[in-house]
């Protein structure tokens, strides 16, 4: 990987100081930005981005993790480094068997894992990048097996839009409990909210708000404890 590949993956060419002033809005960010100052965001390959989420529906990240590695073990090219061998994530286009993508414990995601290797060209998925965000969305939608949070976590983790706010339970229940008083709204209105109020770079406090809730609180008891000023660290 070259330097400048580097740079891009890990996201070295933005300037993070400018980002994190911009959504230091309270003090329940700002306790985030703290604890994980420095925390980067990767930018995934498209493609790969895009099945990788379609396997999250409904999954953890253990069987994620082992569904993309039986999938690229299936469909993708043998690669050695430094005398190891492994395999490097398949092309689109070369998913192409469903009864080896069911083999890889996909489960019921086989059916949206066929269907995008035989729509989704890398072409196309670049080209979203040039268009705005709303429209860019809708056209992800098109595709069969994802909806607005595998739609959002491509556009944030492989396109460049740094304002999609990827809403899963756990953030769900975070942002019910520190914005919305603890009461139960959809997840559109959360989405919107976090766009409206962190600006641009709200997918970067999506992330600060999710790594100190779920790694340092855990807990909804916590979280209460938390917000009501109880729990300093």
């Amino acid at each position: 990987m070259t330097k400048n590949l580097s740079s891009i993956f890990f996201s070295l060419n933005e300037n993070l100081p400018k980002i994190l002033k911009g959504i230091n809005k309270d003090k329940y960010i700002k306790k985030s930005i703290d604890k994980y100052r420095g925390l980067r965001i990767i930018k995934q390959d498209p493609w790969e981005c895009l099945i990788s989420f379609i396997c999250s529906s409904a999954s953890n990240i253990p069987r994620i993790k082992s569904n993309l590695k039986a999938l690229s073990e299936r469909f993708g090219n043998k690669v050695s480094l430094d005398g190891v061998d492994n395999y490097a994530f398949p092309v689109p286009g070369n998913i192409n068997n469903y009864n080896d993508i069911l083999n890889a414990k996909t489960g019921f995601r086989a059916r949206y894992i066929f269907e995008a290797n035989n729509s989704v060209n890398i072409k196309d998925l670049n080209l979203l990048r040039t268009l705005p965000y709303k429209r860019a969305k809708n056209e992800l939608k098109k595709i069969n097996g994802v909806g607005d949070k595998v739609a959002d976590c491509v556009l944030f983790f492989s396109l460049g839009f740094n304002q999609a706010f990827p809403v899963d339970t756990w953030i769900k229940k975070t942002m019910q409990l520190l914005y919305f008083d603890n009461n139960t709204v959809s997840n559109e209105k959360i989405r919107e909210f976090g766009l409206e109020y962190f600006g641009i770079y709200a997918g970067y406090a999506q992330q600060y708000l999710f790594m100190f809730s779920r790694n340092d609180l855990g807990t909804s008891n916590k979280l209460q404890l938390w917000k009501n000023g109880m729990l300093e660290e």
